[in-house]
């Protein structure tokens, strides 16, 4: 299966063999290879017949190159999002703050003395809301219900 040493491919140390394993068997379990037709096969060890041996090695060098880079794209967008996240969470605590100073007369208004019991049960609704909203696409009830 997955031949990977203590330092895998895309640079990450410290991989657990175990972990690695355990991956590789969930996917082999979840992603059937696709049925190949005998004349495809026949054409592929055409194709290899007809190649070099050192246009193997150098593709071999290109392909793995091309493997840092992308993983390197991807580690970067990661930390690219992660920034923009915390940014925005950020700003909206930053805007909740100042709209909640400029409602406090009008709450305290309506409410009286039980604004904070007020804001705390909105905030609760709000959170539950958003935490069903970004669970539920991954939620096994999801499919049941399909």
């Amino acid at each position: 299966m997955n031949e990977r040493t203590p330092q895998s491919p895309d640079g990450a140390a410290g991989v657990s063999p175990a972990l690695d394993q355990a991956l590789d068997q969930a996917l082999a379990r979840s992603l059937r290879p696709p049925t190949l037709s005998a004349a495809f096969r026949r054409g592929l060890e055409a194709a290899i017949a007809r190649s070099g041996e050192g246009d193997h090695a150098r593709l071999r060098a290109q392909l793995e190159r091309e493997h840092r880079q992308a993983i390197s794209d991807l580690r970067s967008g990661y930390i690219r999002v992660s920034r923009g996240t915390l940014i925005t969470l950020v700003a909206a605590a930053f805007v909740s703050g100042i709209a909640l100073v400029a409602a406090m007369p009008w709450l305290t208004e309506h409410f009286g003395p039980d604004v904070p019991r007020v804001l705390a049960g909105v905030g609760v609704a709000v959170a539950v809301g958003f935490g069903v909203v970004a669970w539920w696409p991954r939620s096994p009830f999801v499919r049941l219900l399909d």
